[in-house]
């Protein structure tokens, strides 16, 4: 892992929280840990109406690791073939980096930075040469619309499972169809942790705690 991965990680989505909060929104991350290798992410961040996932990188050198992922190939090479889990994935899935010339993030759905053939290869037969830099938007400009009502980022639930799915089984070839989730219960007086089996029982209990 890049030395500085994390450090994108937790400040952007610290990022994302304060610009909630100043808005009366919820937000919660939720770490994947090793369920990173199917889900093509590093966290779920949600809303609890609406969920996304992102990969963070450090740097934009590091987006070529990518390239060293077969589940990361096969799953661009299946979003040019279905369109419907294209604009799915256009909605809810996408990668954050740090411009290093500049020290500030960079985000983009994540196939307009991976899949095309400067990561993967001529041989792949990916129809994009290159990123498709033009759609790249700053922080603020995502964290503006990402607490939007009428924003274009984050699925509803039931469209992220069907998302989830597709992603974790059908690309990625693992055995869950859903992810575990885990944070600590802020309802609590001592500190203890919740473990959630779904992304569905943690919407529950999300939409519980704000009642």
């Amino acid at each position: 892992m890049p030395a500085h991965e994390q450090s994108v990680a937790d400040e952007f989505n610290r990022y994302l929280g304060e610009h909630a909060a100043r808005f009366g929104m919820m937000f919660k991350p939720f770490a994947l840990s090793g369920q990173d290798r199917d889900a093509a992410a590093d966290y779920l961040v949600t809303t609890a109406s609406r969920f996304s996932l992102i990969e963070f990188k450090y740097r934009t050198s590091n987006i070529r690791d990518e390239s060293a992922k077969w589940r990361r190939r096969k799953l661009c090479v299946s979003l040019e073939k279905n369109s419907i889990m294209r604009r799915l994935h256009d909605m809810c899935h996408y990668l954050v980096w740090l411009d290093t010339r500049n020290l500030q993030p960079q985000t983009n759905v994540y196939r307009h930075e991976v899949c095309n053939q400067s990561i993967f290869g001529v041989a792949s037969g990916l129809k994009a040469i290159a990123p498709t830099d033009r759609l790249r938007m700053t922080a603020e400009e995502f964290s503006a619309d990402f607490f939007n009502s009428n924003s274009p980022h984050g699925l509803s639930l039931a469209d992220f499972e069907k998302y989830l799915v597709w992603l974790m089984v059908v690309t990625s070839g693992g055995p869950n169809s859903t992810l575990e989730l885990m944070c600590r219960d802020e309802g609590s007086s001592i500190f203890s942790y919740k473990v959630f089996s779904s992304v569905r029982e943690a919407s529950n209990w999300l939409y519980s705690s704000k009642t």
